[in-house]
């Protein structure tokens, strides 16, 4: 009966040992914070890169309308340039017509001279001096502005300058295409043709 007591004794004092594992506590606590720092990080750095895109845009939208406001400003230079040039141009073209007319008239003049002189038909002497002296003034004025007579005297026809405008047969093969006449003269104003002179030339026959 003692020895029953005693085990029951011992088992009334055994005291009881609870464990608690706090360990994944632990673990959620770290996580919880990590993520609060990290989304504390994104929220500083997030202004910052819009900020940075908002400035960006500013920027780029600043340089445009300054390339747009260049663009416009070299056109209405461009503009005024060529309506200036226009006017500059129109205004040479006047003063040349000017001078061109001035050097005309006198020579209408002679022509109205030698027309009256051949009204009075013993006057014929008169009539030929007064055309000579048109014909001299005329071709002096076209010399002095490097306006030429193309020459057609002992040479071959060139069809660049001439024109032919009657043909005469010919024996002699080696006189093909030679010019035997001159019927109306060609000029040149430097080295562009103004009107090609017309002449008569040698066809050797068949």
């Amino acid at each position: 009966m003692k020895k029953k007591e005693t085990s029951e004794e011992q088992n009334q004092e055994k005291p009881k040992i609870t464990i608690i594992d706090r360990r994944s506590a632990l673990l959620e606590d770290d996580a919880d914070g990590e993520a609060a720092t990290q989304a504390s990080d994104l929220d500083e750095r997030f202004p910052s890169f819009v900020e940075k895109l908002k400035h960006d845009a500013e920027e780029k939208d600043k340089k445009l309308k300054e390339y747009i406001a260049a663009y416009k400003e070299k056109n209405l230079e461009n503009d005024e340039f060529r309506s200036r040039l226009q006017k500059d141009n129109e205004s040479r073209l006047d003063q040349f017509k000017a001078n061109l007319f001035s050097r005309l008239v006198p020579i209408l003049d002679n022509l109205k001279r030698a027309n009256g002189a051949a009204t009075d038909k013993e006057n014929f002497d008169a009539l030929k001096s007064g055309i000579d002296m048109v014909v001299r003034q005329f071709t002096r004025e076209l010399e002095d502005n490097q306006v030429t007579v193309i020459s057609t005297q002992g040479r071959k026809f060139n069809p660049k300058t001439d024109e032919a405008f009657l043909t005469e047969p010919t024996e002699e093969a080696d006189k093909h295409n030679d010019i035997l006449e001159e019927l109306e003269s060609g000029y040149m104003f430097k080295d562009k043709l103004i009107k090609a002179a017309r002449v008569k030339i040698a066809v050797a026959k068949d």
